[in-house]
């Protein structure tokens, strides 16, 4: 018998306790100088559009020269964002857990984070730290994707043919075309979600005349946003 999986869908809170890759990627911060963490706060202030994952990274770029490094840095900036919006926290409400992790067994045995360099953390992380109006509107975005559809993994248009027997199924009476879409796309739990359709040669043009339709469309929506000054 084969073994039961049970999953619950959906997306899962952020858990509030502090764990060491936390701890591992906040001290980071450390080996940045104050006036490199003010800079790159205040050039992530003042970005105007939408502060996605791709675009933080580029501004983390001026400030680390290990690429490591650089993937660290931006994840702990959106993910302590996300952890604070998502839990309701604050700064202060992480550097209290951070604090009660450091005295935890796990650091005793870890050594990942001294008396001092928590001392030195809590007057840098805040620094770093806050509501960046960049990465809030790149939330919303996000969740108004999720409210309306799930994000595209993938599409897939298989183009074949299929026999036609006779009755017996012993002799081939004629070939038809046949194609497939299948499309896959993300649940909010993470989960692929499929599905397949059979489309005939109209369906397969009319299909392109929208996606051309669509590319004309998007063109016009970021003209009038540039019209207009607004962030695309």
């Amino acid at each position: 018998m084969p073994e039961q999986v049970f999953y619950i869908r959906g997306r899962f809170p952020f858990e509030r306790g502090v764990s060491s890759e936390l701890v591992s990627d906040a001290r980071l911060v450390l080996d940045l100088q104050p006036g490199q963490i003010k800079a790159l706060a205040a050039e992530l202030e003042a970005f105007p559009g939408f502060l996605d994952k791709e675009t933080l990274k580029g501004i983390v770029d001026q400030y680390e020269e290990s690429e490591d490094r650089r993937k660290r840095l931006t994840n702990l900036i959106t993910g302590t964002d996300a952890r604070l919006r998502q839990a309701d926290q604050t700064v202060n409400d992480l550097l209290s857990g951070i604090l009660e992790w450091q005295k935890s067994e796990e650091n005793q045995k870890l050594q990942l984070l001294s008396v001092q360099e928590m001392e030195e953390l809590q007057r840098r992380l805040p620094l770093l730290t806050r509501p960046y109006q960049g990465l809030r509107r790149q939330g919303k975005a996000r969740r108004l994707t999720e409210a309306t559809g799930f994000p595209l993994e993938d599409v897939e248009i298989i183009c074949d043919l299929r026999p036609v027997f006779d009755e017996e199924r012993k002799d081939v009476e004629g070939i038809i075309p046949y194609t497939i879409m299948k499309v896959v796309g993300k649940g909010s739990d993470g989960f692929p979600l499929s599905l397949e359709v059979v489309l005939t040669e109209t369906d397969v043009n009319d299909l392109a005349k929208k996606a051309a339709a669509a590319v004309e469309k998007l063109k016009r929506l970021r003209d009038l946003l540039a019209a207009k000054e607004l962030p695309p």
